[in-house]
């Protein structure tokens, strides 16, 4: 019984390692991004570790906006249908206005696990050449219960070390035009067309 166990593990050992093997590494920023057109075992890795820096806890709060944050690095992410997969940036967030919870991504409420795009503020965009910045995709949760919001944007966020003093992560938001040729989700709700509530510049502070 022990030897045929011995060779099952073996044999499945084996049959990962060929598998393995044949998936291509390429250096996220480097080598490019991941692409809907990519074909074969692809995985776009954060060999560089530019994540590392944008990692962990940040607070902005001027008294009357109160905004946390939380960066995770997000591993050998599957895009899509395709055998392509990369690490990104994720995170979750808490927003309050006066005292008033607005947004709440954490625990129960958490986006990092899941594929909807209602609330996800996450990325890829890093660059050999700019290792202290990145770009990502920006939305906000819908405050009237439908699929999502029907604006979007983009967000750059810039690391920048305080010697003596905590990090600062500087918060630039610009928004995309509207999007689609319909406010209406799939069920037939409406979609969320308010503004953004998260302020489009913030200098957030390391926690």
């Amino acid at each position: 019984m022990k030897t045929k166990i011995l060779i099952t593990v073996l044999f499945f050992t084996g049959v990962f390692n060929i598998i393995n093997a044949q998936e291509t590494i390429k250096t996220l920023g480097v080598d490019g991004f991941p692409e809907a057109t990519d074909t074969g075992d692809i995985y776009y890795k954060d060999v560089n570790n530019y994540f590392t820096n944008f990692l962990g806890e940040w607070l902005y709060d001027d008294g009357t906006t109160y905004f946390k944050v939380t960066f995770i690095k997000m591993e050998r992410v599957r895009m899509g249908p395709t055998n392509t997969y990369h690490d990104k940036l994720g995170c979750e967030y808490l927003l309050k206005i006066n005292g008033i919870t607005m947004y709440d991504t954490y625990g129960a409420n958490s986006n990092i696990n899941t594929s909807s795009i209602a609330n996800h503020i996450v990325g890829t965009g890093v660059y050999d050449y700019r290792p202290n910045k990145i770009d990502l995709t920006y939305r906000e949760p819908p405050l009237n219960g439908g699929c999502h919001r029907y604006a979007s944007g983009n967000l750059l966020l810039e690391y920048t070390p305080i010697l003596g003093s905590a990090d600062e992560l500087i918060w630039t938001r610009t928004n995309n035009q509207l999007y689609g040729d319909t406010t209406e989700c799939n069920d037939g709700t409406q979609m969320d067309t308010s503004e953004f509530l998260i302020p489009a510049t913030m200098v957030l502070v390391e926690q």
